[in-house]
């Protein structure tokens, strides 16, 4: 196991490896056009880029929620993320608890409070934390790309994340190899003909869900359903959702 139960090794009293993966968001939140994030591929913090502000209408998007059953990260229309955190979670083979929910809260809550308060504002919040069946569930929320990066996007094995409008994308993402839904090849032109998509340039390694259809992704990319797409790249891939 990885993050949660890294959280709670100050009171374990065993070592125990951790199992973390994978995540974000209001859906119904108008689009910020354009968030630039990148990671660091050498172990240090990632830094922001480039962000537009000016919002636009998703009265046409089709919005999935997030209902994770794996960890992953969920990216919204307006560029803020969710991260789901599933792992076991068991006191099975111990003759005494080790710990429980409501260690697992308090850790979870102190380690967030802490990052909130160093950066002066309330930039990741606790949405879900459950533990059933010998299962953990943790759902953080980030109001924006930065602040995942910043907080654990490494742990999610993010080293670059962007999320754009179609305007945006044409203008700055390096656009090729794209094919839609069905494994058909297509141009960057004809992808982006609906202004209302939205682009994500990603590299790294996660499993990555959309509060949209994915329409079309590079063609490295699995398509695991309609929102939800497996990421193994060095160098910047590109799903397009709406």
């Amino acid at each position: 196991m990885r993050r949660i139960l890294r959280i709670l090794l100050p009171m374990l009293v065993v070592a125990l490896v951790i199992v973390i993966a994978l995540s974000k968001c209001n859906p119904n939140t108008p689009i910020v056009p354009s968030s630039d994030v990148k990671g660091s591929t050498n172990g240090t913090k990632a830094s922001s880029s480039e962000t537009d502000t000016e919002p636009r209408s998703t009265a046409e998007a089709v919005t999935i929620e997030f209902k994770p059953t794996a960890t992953g990260i969920y990216v919204a229309r307006d560029g803020s993320i969710r991260t789901a955190e599933i792992t076991e979670f068991s006191n099975d083979g111990f003759e005494q608890t080790r710990y429980d929910e409501a260690t697992l809260r308090s850790y979870v809550a102190e380690w967030v409070d802490s990052y909130n308060n160093a950066k002066g504002k309330d930039s990741v919040r606790i949405e879900t934390i459950n533990v059933s069946d010998g299962m953990a569930t943790l759902i953080l929320y980030y109001d924006s790309l930065n602040a995942f990066v910043d907080f654990q996007g490494e742990d999610f094995g993010i080293t670059s994340l962007r999320v754009g409008t179609a305007e945006y994308a044409a203008r700055n993402f390096a656009l090729s190899g794209l094919k839609d839904a069905e494994g058909n090849i297509v141009t960057p032109i004809d992808a982006l003909q609906d202004e209302d998509v939205t682009v994500v340039a990603v590299s790294g390694s996660s499993l990555i869900s959309f509060a949209g259809e994915v329409k079309f992704l590079s063609g490295s990319l699995t398509l695991v359903d309609a929102n939800t797409v497996r990421v193994s790249s060095k160098s910047d891939t590109f799903i397009i959702f709406k």
